[in-house]
């Protein structure tokens, strides 16, 4: 089986991981026999370094780049390469991943299911030896969903792709409307974009029959400070279960929301005072929230649905 691929892998102050890794991926997609064409996007979010002369400077067949006008994060990094797409599937990959040789002939030939929407594999340490990432099996306590990784970690479903190295259907992407950059600048955006795949009824695989090594760039870490860092996770976890909440367990969650908030104002603490300000964050965006949710995560399979019904 052949499919065609785009890799999209979008880059930020990543000069070093492109001169590290970009050549090693153009190569493996090359001698795939189960990559029939190609096209190597890369996506600058405004880069200061000198990622734009280095990519200016190499010549790597079938590889074009995008820069973006001004610093605007993960999702609508991606979301530019997205539309820009033009082959049968697309690798979401980030710029310090490295792709093993059979990662291809691997993961392709799950697109034989047409109800799938996307593949990812295990993802390893620099040395290829430790698992950094594996299966993710959902449950929800609280009104609130969480995950938790596979005891077996064997092929099968997934709760969600981890954006690193997700090869997906690009069709499907592209009906979803990508990732919601709502999400912007950074974390759980390819959680709610697999979410959003299982709820139109496709499916989301996991395998170990290869690897992604994770060479960890610390780009987040490096241009924002711990605090804001917090504030974004802390405030995209509650947005998270905000547009993925039936009626009932939106009920739950506000509920346990409005306590705890009344808590933290009591009670104040330094763990109290991070939670106030995720969830001053999260009310800000809240009404754009809300409407997506009326309009676009409603008319789909509820989430719990999903969780009973499949197979983890």
């Amino acid at each position: 089986m052949q499919k065609s691929v785009s890799i999209i892998i979008p880059t930020y102050n990543g000069q070093h991981l492109l001169q590290a890794f970009l050549p090693s991926v153009a190569q493996i997609v090359d001698k795939s026999q189960s990559v029939s064409d190609y096209e190597i996007i890369i996506v600058d979010d405004a880069s200061t370094d000198t990622s734009i002369d280095y990519l200016k400077s190499i010549s790597i067949p079938k590889m074009r780049w995008l820069q973006n006008a001004q610093n605007s994060g993960f999702s609508i990094t991606m979301n530019r390469g997205i539309q820009e797409a033009s082959m049968d599937l697309t690798l979401m990959l980030n710029n310090d991943m490295l792709l093993a040789d059979d990662f291809f002939d691997r993961t392709i030939p799950s697109f034989a299911d047409q109800d799938l929407f996307g593949i990812y594999s295990e993802i390893r340490d620099r040395e290829g030896k430790e698992l950094i990432e594996g299966r993710k099996i959902p449950f929800i306590k609280h009104g609130k969903l969480h995950y938790q990784n596979s005891p077996t970690n064997k092929v099968g479903n997934t709760l969600y792709l981890c954006g690193g190295n997700a090869l997906v259907d690009t069709n499907k992407l592209k009906m979803l409307g990508g990732f919601n950059e709502l999400f912007s600048p950074f974390y759980f955006e390819d959680f709610d974009l697999s979410l959003r795949a299982w709820r139109r009824g496709w499916k989301c695989l996991y395998t170990n029959e290869t690897y992604c090594k994770h060479c960890h760039s610390t780009t987040i870490n490096a241009e924002n400070k711990k605090e804001y860092i917090e504030k974004i996770f802390l405030r995209n976890q509650l947005l998270l279960n905000y547009l993925h909440s039936d009626a009932a367990t939106l009920g739950k969650f506000s509920c346990k929301l409005f306590f705890k908030k009344i808590l933290c104002t009591i009670v104040r603490s330094n763990s109290h005072n991070k939670f106030l300000t995720s969830l001053q964050a999260f009310n800000a965006i809240k009404e754009k929230a809300q409407q997506r949710r009326e309009k676009e995560y409603l008319p789909l399979i509820p989430t719990k649905e999903i969780i009973r019904s499949i197979e983890w």
